[in-house]
């Protein structure tokens, strides 16, 4: 298929009606952008984001996106919305995009993130702010900080009669919520701020401790998405939504500790997460 933007803009589209999300974060900019400020908006897609900093009254906004498509949708909304003058569209590839010489963002809004971050690449799109010098530490990064936190589970993969084992999100109101049972105790994953650069490849020991006698199969990650020191949120429509992962299927008893090794690269996709048990 040659137009490639049904992924693209359907994603765009679900993120702009989540509601939950979209107004969490409108909150936040309304609190942290000032007049002085000079904002970046990485990945715009609808340009949203973008258009609440200049509600807040930004002096200058710079919303970069990679697709085409979907850039020329944001630039159409810049000017519906009278503000194409104070809204400039960059074009590329937030990873390695190179910003013009001599600039500096006092604001930096970036909402890459799936849960853990294994699929986007919030992280390397933050490193290459910081590779090239347009951040520092003064800078305003919305969000802040995504938490993430790891569960056992035992989860019913059966789905119309055959067994299905593969990645799931149980999206906010998904009705099959209710076929994953957690089974020990949360524990936090990792804790990544953007205002500091960030290794690109994750590895974690983690100890568990069942809270039933049960047959685990699967790990349960979720994350939360700390917008400023007074905003945070955690899953939405299309934000955070928590993730069953399959795992090996070992029989556990109550009240036992097991350990794990998890690692991944961020942006790498599900199919780069290891989970080993070591005993």
């Amino acid at each position: 298929m040659e137009d490639k933007a049904f992924s693209s803009i359907d994603l765009v589209g679900q993120c702009l009606t989540d509601s939950k999300r979209t107004e969490a974060f409108r909150n936040a900019i309304k609190s942290m952008v000032k007049p002085r400020h000079t904002v970046l908006d990485v990945g715009t897609g609808s340009g949203i984001m973008s258009l609440f900093a200049a509600e807040a009254g930004a002096k200058q906004i710079f919303a970069l996106e990679h697709d085409n498509y979907v850039a020329e949708i944001a630039k159409i909304n810049f000017s519906k919305n009278g503000f194409n003058k104070k809204i400039k569209l960059l074009k590329g590839d937030a990873r390695n995009f190179k910003y013009q010489r001599n600039i500096h963002f006092d604001v930096v809004i970036m909402e890459m993130l799936t849960t853990g971050m294994v699929d986007e690449f919030q992280i390397q799109a933050v490193n290459n702010l910081h590779d090239k010098g347009v951040v520092n530490k003064n800078t305003i990064f919305i969000p802040q900080a995504q938490k993430t936190y790891i569960s056992l589970a035992e989860t019913n993969f059966n789905l119309y009669g055959f067994e299905i084992k593969m990645v799931q999100y149980l999206w906010e109101g998904f009705p099959g919520r209710h076929r994953c049972k957690i089974v020990s105790d949360k524990k936090l994953l990792h804790e990544v701020y953007f205002s500091l650069p960030k290794d690109e490849s994750f590895v974690q020991i983690i100890d568990f401790k069942s809270n039933k006698s049960t047959m685990v199969n699967s790990i349960f990650l979720s994350s939360v998405t700390i917008l400023t020191d007074n905003f945070k949120i955690g899953d939405t429509l299309s934000l955070n939504g928590p993730v069953v992962f399959p795992i090996k299927p070992f029989k556990i008893k109550k009240n036992q500790s097991v350990k794990f090794r998890i690692s991944y690269r961020f942006g790498g996709g599900f199919k780069n997460l290891s989970v080993i048990l070591i005993k």
